[in-house]
């Protein structure tokens, strides 16, 4: 699936009137006429009289035809010059209309994510780390170092975050979303834990499982109702439906609000519209990313994630290229997360957003993350939240 935007080719510009050609060969044929009378004359004076007539005659009947060519000729440029301003204010429209799509959002307003203990978050966000062999598998531990239950780790999560969903309590509802299996047994596990952290069961609303990438999601996430909550969990640990025991463990929270829940003083992270695209298409669509959300080219730190060396290059190579072709200079620190989180895997997108909004938190600046998930690459900026008094 990819954006079902175009670029749309500029239209060839309207040949202007070349005046001055018009009044040189008007000057050429009016000097012909007089040179010719002024010969016939030389040769035959007798018949002045007639040959002026003649050449007066043929005078105005090309004056006339001049100036019915001339009259066709500004016609038709006016009809071209009409229809190339109409396609242009089309094109304006179009693009503008496809930006605002494209620079759609959703608002995070907290998160936490939690990560084997080799690996420290604040050093990857500082470029201070130390690299990890790709094809290492971590796991994820506890306090007391023994493997989390399900229902340990939920708890966890939900008490990582408790202020910010106690501030949230008093207005909203609470709708439930897990990225790992679709057991019902796992709500009911949520429950008990938010029930064990001073929560009513009364505020909860639905729940729902995602087996897909953000950008089949993207919608919902960013038109949720003013009075409503997204807490999203993801995990990848022992015990858990769809567990993969091959890549290292992971676990993340993030609570997705609507912006006129923010409060002035937050600093929160804005995630734009996810693009996912085909391995072989990834310039033509990208290209399509930077026309219709130029934010992308303000990201400042390039996260690579479940992709191969080789394949992160292939990729960085495309976006220096493209951003050359457009004659854009965008400078960035790319950044291979295999190096720094050992083996990672399809489950690990949602791991891979948490800590780019980390990242984009820790340095204040825009990050754009690219994660290979199937047969495709998807695009996500992590933008900073500067508009907050926006609804």
């Amino acid at each position: 699936m990819s954006w079902p935007v175009q670029i749309i080719p500029p239209d060839d510009k309207v040949p202007e009137i070349k005046w001055r050609k018009w009044f040189f060969s008007f000057l050429c044929i009016l000097l012909f006429i007089v040179v010719s009378w002024g010969v016939a004359k030389v040769i035959a004076p007798t018949e002045e009289s007639k040959f002026l007539r003649l050449f007066t005659l043929l005078f105005f009947l090309w004056l006339f035809a001049y100036s019915i060519i001339l009259s066709v000729r500004i016609y038709y440029y006016g009809v071209c010059l009409s229809v190339f301003e109409a396609r242009e204010l089309e094109v304006a429209s179009v693009r503008k209309d496809w930006t605002a799509w494209a620079s759609q959002k959703f608002h995070v307003s907290t998160y936490n994510l939690f990560l084997p203990d080799l690996i420290s978050k604040t050093d990857i966000a500082s470029s201070n780390f130390v690299e990890i062999y790709k094809e290492q598998q971590l796991k994820l531990r506890g306090h007391n170092g023994e493997a989390y239950t399900e229902e340990q780790l939920i708890y966890e999560l939900l008490s990582s975050v408790r202020s910010k969903l106690i501030i949230l309590k008093k207005s909203c509802v609470f709708d439930v979303i897990f990225t790992y299996g679709s057991s019902y047994a796992t709500f009911s596990t949520f429950k008990e834990c938010w029930a064990a952290i001073g929560f009513a069961g009364d505020c909860l609303g639905n729940y729902y499982d995602w087996d897909d990438t953000l950008e089949q999601k993207f919608d919902t996430l960013s038109n949720i109702e003013s009075n409503r909550v997204a807490i999203i969990i993801s995990a990848n640990i022992e015990g858990v439906e769809k567990y993969c025991s091959d890549s290292t463990e992971f676990a993340s929270i993030l609570l997705v609000t609507h912006q006129s829940k923010l409060t002035e003083n937050e600093n929160n992270r804005m995630v734009l519209r996810t693009m996912a695209c085909s391995k072989g298409l990834t310039k033509k669509e990208f290209i399509h990313m930077m026309n219709y959300q130029p934010n992308v080219l303000g990201s400042s730190i390039v996260l690579f994630s479940n992709m191969s060396a080789d394949d992160a290059l292939d990729v960085s190579n495309v976006l220096k290229t493209s951003s050359l072709s457009m004659n854009i200079e965008w400078e960035y620190e790319a950044q291979h997360l295999n190096l720094m989180l050992g083996n990672l895997g399809d489950p690990h997108f949602w791991l891979v957003l948490a800590l780019a909004l980390f990242i984009s938190e820790k340095n204040n600046e825009s990050v754009l993350m690219v994660a290979s998930v199937g047969e495709d690459y998807v695009f996500n900026v992590i933008n900073t939240s500067d508009d907050r008094g926006e609804h």
